[in-house]
Formats: structure tokens, sequence, C-alpha cells
């Protein structure tokens, strides 16, 4: 298994590329704004929460938990 392809084997083509995340806040901006801290890690867990709903369908335990324990983070 090739590094970063996390075991999909997908080429643009055949990659929905919907922005799932496009009606939150946009988490690059907040990150980067001068007061980050207002709503970075706020965009960080929706973010998170919105791929880990995407990716539940795949049923992969370990990306789930995965998921589940970077969301434990106080918001």
């Amino acid at each position: 298994q090739e590094l970063g392809t996390l075991g999909f084997d997908c080429t643009l083509e055949e990659v929905d590329l919907e922005d799932i995340t496009k009606n939150q806040i946009n988490t690059i901006k907040a990150c980067t704004s001068e007061d980050p801290e207002s709503k970075c890690l706020q965009g960080i867990y929706e973010d998170l929460n919105a791929y880990r709903a995407e990716l539940k369908n795949f049923n992969d335990q370990k990306i789930l938990t995965t998921i589940d324990e970077m969301m434990k983070v106080s918001v």
C-alpha cells in the first residue's frame, strides 16, 4: 500500500469533490485569523463531525475511533 492512500485507489475523476463543510465555519480562515482561539477549535470539531458522518458508511472502526479521539477536544 502506498503512503497517503489510506487503502483507497481513486483518481480525481472517481472522487466526488463535494465540500461537505461548506455551510460551516471556514476552518482555515478561523485558524489563521488574528484571533484564532475563538472559532478555530470549533471549526475543526465541526469538520471532524462532518467527515465522521461521511466515513461511517465505510464501516471502518479504526478510522471512526481515531476521529472520535480527535473530537474529544474541548470547544
